[in-house]
């Protein structure tokens, strides 16, 4: 049985995008019988941390439940919290796969007997302000995997080598179109809110305020993980870790993302899988799947207004709003799933040609 190690930066006590594809990836290694571990990490290269270690280890052991609250991983798969990740710490295996540029770090130093070094590149991680080392990370003598056509683009241009694509993908099973199109509220939208300034949130909430001068009626939800703040509008829903996101994209026609930066977004991707008509911006992390009137409408970041006028016009052009969600729900449901994502990563990961 081929054994995989997959290293997290650290345990999460919520949910995380990054670390939601991990836990798939995981579990869909574990299905086709690979004998997986998830390490996550107290310590990471580059990172000053004030409180000692040992007590960090004891509060994430602690934790540990956490995880289950908001991912299922199977119960064939072993998870360690562990101080750092050293030979000390992590078993010898066929592969060990990271994702975040610190923890390429980490395993580029690992004995040779940790298998293949994989480091899936999830987003341009440059938020930390230390450009020159996440940089510098493409050029470890690693597997560099991006999830996304726009990083292939970024790591090439300091590695000087193309690296693989394995596009994600969402759980079709749970994300799936189970109210029709056409039986949707017109002036119904969806929107993720989040208290991250790269998430453009209160670009969203501009454009949202637009609309609803020119379109009484709108019906806003928001979702997030975050307590509703006292600057959200009265007439705006709003859900805190919504157990029944599936049914609430359902409930919605459309959905709309104003981020101004992500590696793979999953929530516009599960919104269009659940049959909503998507308005993104035009960004990197969106153009794999979000088309400009093919599967989606685009406008540019940081910009309300267009925004609001690409809503007006989705909400009021029936023909094009069925039209987008129609094309964008087959799109995700034919071209981007787990099983072809793990077929491309599993060839990687053994040599195979893709």
């Amino acid at each position: 049985m081929a054994r995989l190690n997959f290293v997290i930066p650290s345990l999460p006590t919520k949910p995380v995008g990054g670390v939601k594809v991990m836990f798939q990836l995981a579990n869909r290694f574990s299905e086709r019988g690979y004998d997986v571990t998830i390490y996550y990490s107290i310590r990471r290269p580059f990172k000053n941390q004030r409180t000692p270690v040992w007590l960090r280890w004891i509060i994430s052991r602690l934790r540990m439940g956490t995880v289950a609250k908001w991912f299922v991983l199977y119960p064939s798969i072993k998870q360690r919290v562990v101080p750092s990740i050293t030979d000390a710490y992590v078993r010898d295996a066929d592969a060990t796969i990271c994702t975040w540029w610190q923890m390429a770090y980490a395993i580029n130093d690992l004995h040779a007997s940790k298998g293949l070094k994989c480091n899936f590149i999830q987003d341009h991680e440059l938020w930390t302000g230390q450009n020159d080392r996440v940089h510098q990370s493409y050029r470890l003598p690693l597997k560099h995997v991006v999830i996304a056509t726009y990083l292939q683009d970024v790591v090439e241009k300091y590695s000087g080598v193309r690296p693989p694509l394995v596009n994600i993908s969402i759980d079709n099973s749970r994300f799936a179109l189970t109210i029709p199109v056409a039986e949707r509220r017109p002036a119904s939208l969806i929107m993720m809110y989040s208290e991250e300034p790269r998430k453009g949130s209160n670009y969203g909430l501009a454009a949202l305020e637009l609309v609803k001068q020119r379109i009484p009626e709108l019906r806003v939800t928001l979702f997030s993980v975050y307590e509703r703040p006292s600057t959200i509008p009265a007439w705006m829903e709003f859900t805190k870790r919504p157990a029944n996101l599936p049914q609430l994209f359902n409930q919605h026609a459309i959905f709309c993302s104003p981020s101004l930066g992500e590696g793979w977004a999953l929530p516009p991707a599960e919104a269009m899988g659940s049959g909503c008509a998507v308005v993104c911006t035009n960004i990197g992390g969106h153009k794999d799947y979000a088309i400009d009137g093919e599967t989606a409408l685009l406008f540019p970041p940081e910009n309300a207004e267009a925004m609001a006028d690409c809503i007006y016009r989705i909400i009021n052009d029936h023909q094009l709003r069925e039209r987008l969600a129609a094309a964008g729900h087959k799109l995700i449901h034919t071209e981007f799933t787990w099983d072809h994502a793990v077929d491309r990563l599993e060839c990687i990961l053994l040599g195979k040609a893709l």
